[in-house]
């Protein structure tokens, strides 16, 4: 009997381990299931994903994207793809994908390049710097890293090492014809004879590459109008880039200028047809009407629009085009008629505007101040409204506005920068240090690691004696980073000069080299140390440094340092 117990009692506990084992291979063939089914659903969405897109439809591409990190939170291929459509569509939430892309895979060149395009297309040249210097030495002999290598060069104005990496990056892929494309557009720039004639010949030779022809050509005018080349040049290249089937309404343009330049007796016909090919077609009528408008042809255009029909007058952005026809007619009060109880659709901010400007044209105060509020209202979503309607001002020569709305620029993302840099030539234009010091002030928030920046702002915050003490520890911290800078020794010097100790601050300044001191804006802050310790020699730097184009406070400065010398003089 108890043996019989004991064979039960194996018996049920067999079963049981047998049950325990079937149950967990089961929950293996599941899980596992499960896992080779969302793999599979990844690559299937993905294919999708990446045929929407490659056929334009960003829309589709982006839903199977979504729909893949709905399954796997940590996709790259959803993430690049993700990324690919913010960069097509300009939102600068692709740079967070491309990101997120390397966090996933963080040693891949392809999508730390990647990113590095992304933030060079979204101004972002810091981040872009980053991502290639993590770039592995392999990586470093590929074409595209050249190309961003050229790029980051090309912004900071460093022409040479743009040159030598755009080389590179032809050498290293000889097929791709926008890198040619673009190391000959910088050859034109080089002021070389030699390297002009060579981006000059390989433009040419671009110009049989269908896929590059027109962007060749274009340069070819650009580069003739620089260098004053012939009518007949200049209208052979334009006729032939108006004449690819892929120009532009742009390109057509170009040869239309041309033409009425020149008064060539085709310019009428050619106007004609031009008038004909686009009165059904919105956007290039609007083009066509702002060309006719920029070349005081004014009458002509108001003349042809009687033969546009009513209703496409209407949309945009042919209502601006008229409106701009008025405005340069000063015909204020049919620009207030067709400005009044309109409806302009995306462009109601400039209607706003442009009926603001009628009414104040006319004395009608009240009304242009209401309207330039609401214009103002509606612009300030979109950033891009804002800058728009910030170049208008500035046409019109309202500057109050045009200031107004730069300094609300710098607080939105995609342009403060941008805004930021106009403010600053606007106040260096005007003379107003109180206003560069106050750009300055902001532009150093947005860029603590920009050492022009903080030089500028360390010599106009001494001019002002704001913040001095600041102002001096930053110019000892710029020295010590670049001692062989000259703007930055300038700077130094005049730092020591404010706190009185003025011959430091001559034998800083005669530390550079007699080439950098010949330059007007150094000379100006070399005799105004040189004064401070009573030296004659100071004299012939002031007198050079007048010719730079200085700050109210640097002219008084210049003076006290004649001055000064004339009471020593007296003195001895």
């Amino acid at each position: 009997m108890e043996a019989s117990h004991r064979r039960t009692e194996r018996f049920y506990l067999k079963l049981l381990f047998w049950s325990v084992v079937g149950i967990a291979i089961l929950i293996a063939v599941c899980w596992g299931g499960r896992d080779i089914y969302a793999r599979w659903q990844e690559r299937r969405l993905i294919r999708r994903a990446a045929v929407a897109l490659e056929h334009g439809d960003d829309a589709t591409a982006s839903l199977a994207a979504r729909a893949v990190l709905q399954i796997k939170a940590k996709s790259a291929p959803a993430a690049r793809i993700i990324a690919q459509i913010g960069e097509k569509g300009g939102n600068r939430a692709a740079l967070d994908w491309r990101h997120r892309v390397l966090e996933v895979e963080p040693h891949s060149v392809d999508d730390e390049l990647a990113l590095a395009r992304c933030a060079l297309q979204f101004n972002e040249p810091a981040v872009a710097e980053q991502a290639i210097s993590e770039i592995d030495e392999q990586g470093k002999h590929q074409a595209g890293y050249h190309a961003v290598a050229a790029t980051l060069a090309d912004m900071k104005k460093d022409d040479e090492t743009a040159l030598h990496e755009w080389e590179q990056a032809v050498q290293l892929a000889p097929e791709d014809g926008g890198y040619q494309l673009k190391l000959a557009t910088l050859e034109l720039r080089s002021g070389k004879p030699d390297r002009q004639a060579a981006g000059r010949a390989i433009l040419n030779k671009l110009r049989d590459d269908p896929k590059q022809r027109g962007a060749a050509t274009r340069a070819l005018i650009t580069d003739g109008i620089a260098r004053h080349a012939s009518n007949q040049e200049l209208l052979r290249l334009a006729q032939d880039l108006q004449g690819y089937p892929e120009a532009t309404t742009a390109d057509r343009l170009i040869y239309l200028d041309f033409m009425h330049q020149i008064d060539a007796p085709e310019f009428t016909s050619y106007l004609t047809k031009f008038e004909a090919d686009v009165v059904s077609k919105p956007v290039e009528l609007g083009s066509l009407l702002e060309w006719m408008s920029r070349n005081n042809l004014n009458l002509v255009a108001l003349d042809y629009i009687k033969s546009v029909p009513a209703e496409l007058l209407t949309k945009w952005p042919v209502p601006l085009a008229i409106a701009e026809l008025y405005d340069r007619l000063r015909d204020w009060r049919k620009l207030e008629q067709v400005t009044t109880n309109a409806n302009w659709g995306q462009g109601e901010f400039i209607r706003h505007a442009y009926l603001s400007r009628a009414l104040r044209e006319q004395d009608k105060m009240a009304g242009a101040e209401h309207e330039w509020a609401a214009a103002t209202k509606e612009a300030s979503a979109q950033s891009a409204s804002l800058m728009s309607l910030m170049h208008t001002t500035a046409e019109w020569k309202w500057e109050k506005e045009m200031v107004d709305l730069l300094w609300t620029l710098t607080r939105s993302q995609d342009k403060q920068k941008e805004a930021v840099e106009e403010l600053y030539r606007y106040y260096e234009k005007a003379s107003d240090t109180q206003g560069l010091y106050r750009v300055l002030v902001r532009w150093a928030e947005l860029e603590p690691d920009n050492l022009n920046v903080q030089n500028n702002f360390v010599q106009v915050a001494l001019l002002l004696d704001a913040n001095a003490d600041d102002a001096r520890r930053i110019a000892v911290d710029l020295h010590n980073k670049a001692p062989s800078n000259p703007a930055y020794t300038t700077t130094y010097a005049y730092s020591l000069l404010t706190k009185g100790n003025s011959k430091e601050a001559a034998k800083v300044m005669s530390s550079l080299t007699p080439e950098e001191l010949r330059d007007p804006s150094v000379s100006a802050y070399y005799g105004i140390c040189l004064a401070a310790v009573h030296d004659e020699k100071a004299r012939e730097f002031l007198a050079a440094g007048q010719k730079a184009p200085l700050l109210p406070e640097e002219k008084k400065l210049i003076d006290k340092a004649f001055a000064s010398l004339d009471s020593w003089r007296r003195i001895r």
